[in-house]
């Protein structure tokens, strides 16, 4: 009899159990970043990328398939501070005269306070090892006429805006993104209470009062549409940044019941991963792998009574005050993606030591792997090294 209700692994290889956004099932979620101490939640708008060219933090052309995330969160500048904040608004330009090439509407968002401000959120609300698995994404925009335009359906279209995205790690969707149905964008006229924010198209000048003035796209999501009169430049709407994330830098991807940080002593166990059921709006924790870590190696593993015993070299190492999360961490593998067995099996009080964890029941396809890990608590992301597979004692 076949499942009603098929449940899923809570821990998966990669992104490989993080889903697309499903018209049925609606979006997956995931944490990527901190704001003021707090995660930050992304919207899974497509495992494919957004249709661009890509390069990795080395520069090399990325040719895997991205995960393309949209901030769940409005965001904006407290300006008398210049901290970016929830709930914020941000100005498209400030400057009066930005020097646009208004012949050229690529340049509108080039030269934007908006480009600016997604340059800042990155430096500021990503670490190191995010920004290192954001790809730079490269995308022409092409012509383009609105689907449901909330207030003026017989405006012209967007015009092309070539190499508008030109190795930009964080930048506003455009008219067109905003507008996709296979991103969760419905083609309804209501389908949030969302407010206003800014995409990334400049869509011509508008005749007022005889003189032009520029005029950006933002998108009115309370309505459903595609608010294109008035939206000057100088207006302040919400900003909710877009980004590719590099798959190739993920080593696994989690749910919050799938990993709990331990302080092991003497032999550890590894947990069985639970199978959950499959809903809408499930948010994954990821592990990232953390250049910094590649010198972690095994040596030969061997038994002890009922407890294998792990030499490691190179970890990260644990300290109370001032490394509090680092671990020896361990799993299990069957045949597919899906993670069996997971947990902390050592504090590292030194690079250099020995792990012993107390193996489950083993099936013919499992492989055993151990990493040095931050496992650090929450929606924060975590970081580790590769998974060094354990060689059979």
């Amino acid at each position: 009899m076949l499942e009603l209700f098929p449940k899923i692994p809570a821990m998966a290889l990669g992104t490989e159990a993080v889903r697309a956004y499903d018209r049925r099932k609606g979006h997956h979620y995931l944490w990527l970043g901190s704001l003021d101490g707090e995660p930050l939640l992304w919207r899974v708008l497509s495992k494919e990328g957004n249709q661009a060219g890509y390069q990795d933090s080395e520069g090399k052309a990325f040719s895997g398939k991205p995960l393309f995330l949209l901030s769940e969160y409005l965001l904006g500048t407290y300006f008398p501070t210049g901290d970016i904040r929830r709930n914020f608004y941000v100005y498209f330009n400030r400057n009066p005269e930005p020097g646009w090439d208004l012949d050229r509407p690529s340049s509108v968002w080039q030269a934007s306070d908006g480009r600016t401000w997604c340059g800042q959120f990155a430096q500021a609300c990503l670490g190191p090892e995010e920004r290192a698995a954001v790809l730079s994404t490269f995308k022409s925009d092409r012509e383009y006429w609105s689907k449901r335009d909330a207030y003026n359906p017989s405006l012209p279209p967007f015009p092309a805006a070539l190499d508008i995205l030109n190795g930009d790690q964080a930048f506003f969707l455009s008219a067109e993104e905003a507008e996709m149905e296979e991103y969760g964008f419905p083609h309804r006229r209501s389908y949030t209470a969302e407010s206003e924010w800014w995409t990334r198209t400049y869509e011509g000048q508008v005749s007022c009062s005889g003189s032009h003035s520029p005029e950006v796209s933002i998108v009115l999501t309370r309505f459903g549409g595609l608010l294109r009169s008035p939206a000057s430049p100088n207006m302040k709407f919400f900003a909710r940044p877009a980004l590719n994330l590099d798959t190739s830098r993920v080593l696994f991807s989690s749910l919050e019941q799938a990993k709990r940080r331990t302080a092991p002593q003497g032999a550890a166990s590894l947990m069985p991963v639970p199978r959950v059921k499959r809903r809408k709006g499930q948010t994954w924790k990821l592990t990232l792998w953390d250049r910094s870590r590649d010198g972690f190696s095994l040596g030969q593993a061997r038994w002890e009574g009922d407890a294998l015993v792990i030499p490691y070299q190179n970890a990260a190492a644990y300290g109370p005050s001032s490394a509090p999360n680092e671990r020896i961490s361990a799993l299990i593998t069957g045949s597919g993606a899906a993670v069996k067995y997971y947990g902390n099996i050592a504090l590292p009080l030194s690079p250099e030591g020995e792990a012993r964890v107390r193996l489950p029941k083993w099936s013919r396809d499992d492989r055993l792997f151990v990493f040095s890990e931050q496992h650090n608590d929450g929606g924060r992301t975590d970081y580790a090294s590769p998974m060094r597979e354990v060689a059979a004692p």
